[in-house]
């Protein structure tokens, strides 16, 4: 049945829908013939919190280093969030917007695919909102805003003229948070330089807020690819910054289907605090 128009009337086929989906995916995700069987945690696999659920959709907080689905990038890799959220929900999940593997914090995930349709429309009208903390090189403006296009991933490795490496628009709005000085040298500086800030990404392009910061002589701490390689074993040898200094500590939409303000904050992973209270007790200033 295909779900009626105008969009906003696709929220009560999906509430129709729902328990019709849910008892399907239930009988699908045990390997069992039993459908009644709850799927259960393999208690060897990290834990992915879950933030916030309802009948449409749930977030999580994904850990840094963790692929949301399977991908190319790593064939060797065994844990997914989708598989995680799955056996600790009873029912399929479906991303509805990217999360590098590197980055943690909160992800949204739709519990059917109709419900993905929706907010991948809410993400592609630009009606759903993120934000994230970044500790990046050197002392950053108090508010700046990065302009500029980036080419997609799939434009990696294409020649020039593809369609695929026709630039993008990108935009990112950015805020200082708090500013860093630490006792250590990096490069032929005797102190080193941090900022702590605050992005909100407008556009949703490939590795955006890391490229942007890197475009702006920012890059993020702990960025392999985009990064100040030397300056991330310096933090790496003095504060212990084993990952991509990057979280998603926040979302914000009007719900689909209630029409309500929802606003899902996410504390960011120890692995980020606890750096962030190392540089700040180490600070000069």
């Amino acid at each position: 049945m295909a779900p009626p128009k105008p969009w906003r009337s696709q929220k009560r086929w999906i509430l129709e829908f729902k328990s019709d989906r849910t008892n399907d995916h239930m009988s699908n995700v045990d390997s069992n013939d039993d459908p009644t069987q709850q799927p259960t945690c393999n208690p060897q696999w990290t834990h992915v919190p879950i933030l916030y659920e309802d009948d449409v959709v749930v977030a999580v907080s994904k850990p840094s280093g963790m692929f949301v689905h399977r991908s190319e990038a790593d064939r060797s890799a065994t844990e997914f969030v989708v598989q995680n959220v799955r056996d600790q929900i009873g029912s399929f999940v479906y991303p509805v917007h990217r999360l590098d593997r590197a980055t943690s914090g909160v992800l949204l995930l739709a519990k059917s695919s109709e419900a993905a349709a929706l907010f991948s429309e809410m993400f592609a009208e630009r009606k759903i909102h993120k934000t994230y903390h970044a500790l990046a090189r050197g002392y950053c403006d108090d508010s700046f805003t990065v302009n500029r296009p980036l080419v997609s991933s799939k434009g990696r490795g294409k020649p020039a003229g593809h369609p695929q490496t026709i630039p993008q628009d990108a935009e990112t709005h950015f805020e200082l948070l708090e500013k860093f000085e630490l006792p250590f040298a990096s490069g032929q500086h005797a102190t080193t330089r941090c900022s702590l800030v605050e992005a909100r990404p407008v556009t949703g392009r490939y590795h955006q807020i890391r490229r942007h910061l890197a475009g702006t002589s920012h890059p993020i701490i702990g960025d392999a690819e985009h990064g100040d390689t030397k300056l991330n074993r310096v933090f790496q040898q003095h504060t212990n910054v084993t990952r991509l200094m990057l979280v998603a500590v926040k979302i914000e939409f009007v719900h689909p289907v209630t029409d309500t303000l929802t606003v899902i904050a996410c504390p960011p992973a120890e692995s980020f605090s606890s750096v962030i209270e190392s540089i700040r007790a180490a600070s000069s200033i």
